[in-house]
């Protein structure tokens, strides 16, 4: 089979939500272009570009609709497409992480040789509500917001509570662990030109932040945001010509919906199914294992993360599913700093959406840039100071979306 690689990768900075310039095509066009500049790349040399895409009707006259669902060919024939093959993806907040593992598929099966990745999102304001739409009148992720008022940090602090509870600890323990959390992604936040948010925050100000849904403060939950994005991949006998860095893509796994899984996905009102499990969340864990099983790897390997932090215990939790350890040890691997750039596990050292806001279609997109400039040593300020071989991308979304990446060095 053919390695692939990544080539180059840019991001736009990430900005306030909703407001209607620059237009997203025209954003995106822009850090398509500069991805290929650094790729030394014109569009005539790209096989296929694959677009994150939204058709969720949002009552809202900042999101896009209709036209979203073809971004990869507005695209193409912005730019000046030579034939590129175009496909849309959509899979909420993890629709990147799917676009990348179907640009990695299609060159390791051998059917293209370089592809674009892009994603660009001008989030609603707020939460995310649904209009009604008459071709979906059984819109599910409505029903939570209609029938209980039940929105997304509500999922999460039931999640929160859980962990303190099975861990058998007071919630104010895990409400601790979410705010020094918050304070470390700030750190590197402050550090990132790309950030929305750049100040340094105290667990102090954390917790003197409004209540949203206990144990969640206001500073704990990411914003809506807007931002683009773009990765250059192919496969790796290009790679090598075009960069002395390329970065392999060893493994690109995508999830779903898992019958029985112990934790409510943010549509429904109480858990999918009946199913006792040991451990919850474990479509989360899912996915995480087939990388590992296609990178030939195992946790102890990953030497740097970054992950889908919609909320700061996300953050928590992702570590809890990468590595497969007792809950406790990622409790102490948080409390002793081993999370920041020189300690034993740098997570999140972009600033994470935490710093960023969610500009849901393109979030990983923000996140492998990170990896990309991390395992290259070119994240300045950010710079872990551990050796770094392989890196770690996780995202989830709505209805059970999951992406889990794994990338090395590979010079």
């Amino acid at each position: 089979m053919t390695e692939s690689a990544i080539v180059s990768a840019a991001i736009t900075e990430w900005t306030a939500s909703g407001e209607p310039t620059p237009s997203l095509m025209d954003r995106l066009a822009s850090v398509a272009v500069e991805a290929l500049r650094r790729a030394k790349l014109r569009p005539r040399d790209v096989d296929a570009v694959i677009a994150t895409t939204t058709a969720l009707p949002f009552d809202n006259p900042s999101f896009i609709t209709i036209s979203a669902q073809h971004f990869a060919h507005r695209l193409a024939s912005k730019i000046g497409s030579h034939g590129m093959k175009c496909i849309n993806v959509c899979g909420a907040c993890a629709s990147t992480a799917i676009a990348f593992a179907t640009a990695d598929a299609m060159i390791k099966s051998g059917y293209i040789k370089t592809a674009l990745v892009v994603g660009a999102d001008n989030s609603p304001r707020g939460f995310y509500y649904q209009a009604p739409s008459v071709l979906d009148a059984d819109l599910a992720t409505g029903y939570p917001h209609k029938v209980v008022g039940i929105t997304n940090p509500s999922y999460w602090a039931m999640w929160a509570r859980r962990r303190a509870y099975e861990m058998g600890k007071p919630v104010e323990d895990i409400k601790e662990l979410m705010a020094l959390v918050k304070v470390i992604h700030s750190e590197y936040g402050a550090r990132n030109p790309y950030a929305r948010y750049r100040k340094v925050f105290t667990v102090e100000e954390v917790l003197k932040s409004p209540v949203v849904c206990d144990p969640l403060h206001l500073y704990m939950i990411s914003a809506t945001s807007s931002g683009a994005g773009a990765i250059v991949v192919a496969d790796m006998e290009r790679a090598k010509k075009l960069t002395d860095k390329p970065v392999k893509i060893a493994a690109s796994a995508i999830g779903g919906p898992l019958s029985n899984e112990p934790a409510p996905r943010l549509v429904h009102f109480a858990t999918a199914g009946g199913g006792r499990a040991v451990r919850p969340f474990t479509e989360w864990r899912r996915v995480i294992e087939e990388a590992y099983k296609q990178a030939g790897i195992t946790a102890e390997d990953i030497d740097i993360m970054e992950v889908h932090d919609t909320n700061c215990f996300n953050t928590i939790n992702w570590i809890d599913q990468a590595m497969g350890w007792e809950r406790e040890e990622t409790d102490k691997l948080i409390r002793k700093g081993e999370i920041r750039h020189n300690g034993r596990l740098p997570v999140n050292l972009s600033g994470g959406t935490a710093s960023f806001g969610e500009a849901v279609q393109c979030q990983a997109l923000m996140m492998i840039h990170e990896l990309f400039l991390q395992l290259r040593g070119e994240a300045g300020e950010r710079q872990a100071t551990k050796k770094l071989r392989v890196g770690l991308c996780t995202a989830y979304g709505a209805y059970g979306s999951y992406g889990a990446i794994i990338v090395e060095k590979a010079w």
